[in-house]
């Protein structure tokens, strides 16, 4: 590893313990019918045990020391693909035309920077429609906002975000320890189904994230208040939603389940408050 410099403004913390790694390619259970986008591989640890239990892997680097390491440790391997390139500036849908990858789609894997998780989420569910799911090393504490539902302290807008486009849970919770450098904090490794078992109902997705952000804009506030707020409406306007969701006047936010906010957002809708 000495001979790698490990760039702190490119967030590089790689997971370099084999048992580990092992571990994270288990829990995705790849086959060889499968196509595969790794975000930031580094030097290759994850790329070396997935590669060969994988149709494709393409491998999307901005570290130009990395793609150097990358290109002469799989030199002799004919189903990688590497590629310079900032993942938050690439172009998926170009990569899947050009790739031919048509009705089965992609999965994604990465040990990402963890002050981009958040922007790499986002990109990842904008294309949602070419990716099946997606495998990500984040913070465990943002791991577990993302899994979090109604009556968790840690429940919030990125809760509600996820789970709106993906079945999300939790594969593998990993110290701190097995990564170099050693990162300040502990990870845990999440998958991100999109092809959800129950889909979100809502008439009017813009309506439903307005919805979202005005309440968890005060999270500590009464939930009918911040929407009186944001909407410039009263309570007696939105008091029919209320009681028609069964939402109680005075819950808080983070009480109100995804379900029930999109029934909310759907009536509110049909109330012509928007």
């Amino acid at each position: 590893m000495s001979k790698f410099q490990h760039k702190k403004s490119l967030g590089q913390n790689f997971l370099y313990q084999r048992e580990k790694v092992a571990q994270v390619v288990e829990a995705m259970n790849p086959t060889l019918e499968e196509a595969f986008i790794e975000i930031g591989p580094g030097t290759g640890y994850l790329t070396e045990q997935l590669l060969p239990k994988v149709k494709t892997l393409t491998c999307i680097e901005i570290d130009r020391q990395a793609i150097e390491i990358l290109k002469t440790k799989f030199a002799d391997k004919t189903n990688i693909e590497i590629i310079y390139a900032d993942f938050l500036k690439y172009d998926l849908k170009k990569f899947c035309l050009e790739a031919g990858i048509g009705q089965q789609k992609l999965k994604v894997a990465g040990n990402i920077p963890y002050y981009i998780t958040t922007p790499i989420i986002e990109k990842l569910i904008e294309h949602k429609h070419l990716i099946s799911k997606a495998y990500l090393m984040v913070q465990k504490e943002v791991a577990e906002r993302i899994i979090s539902s109604e009556g968790s302290k840690v429940y919030g807008s990125l809760s509600v975000f996820c789970q709106y486009h993906a079945d999300c849970k939790i594969l593998l919770n990993i110290d701190r320890g097995n990564f170099y450098p050693v990162p300040e904090v502990d990870s845990a490794f999440i998958e991100l189904n999109f092809e959800k078992k129950e889909k979100v109902e809502t008439k009017n997705e813009d309506l439903f994230f307005k919805i979202v952000r005005a309440g968890f804009s005060q999270r500590r506030k009464m939930f009918i208040n911040n929407l009186k707020r944001v909407f410039d409406t009263t309570e007696n306007a939105v008091r029919p939603a209320f009681e028609k969701c069964d939402i109680e006047l005075k819950a808080r936010i983070e009480d109100v389940s995804i379900k029930k906010l999109a029934q909310l957002s759907n009536i509110m809708l049909d109330l012509k408050i928007q």
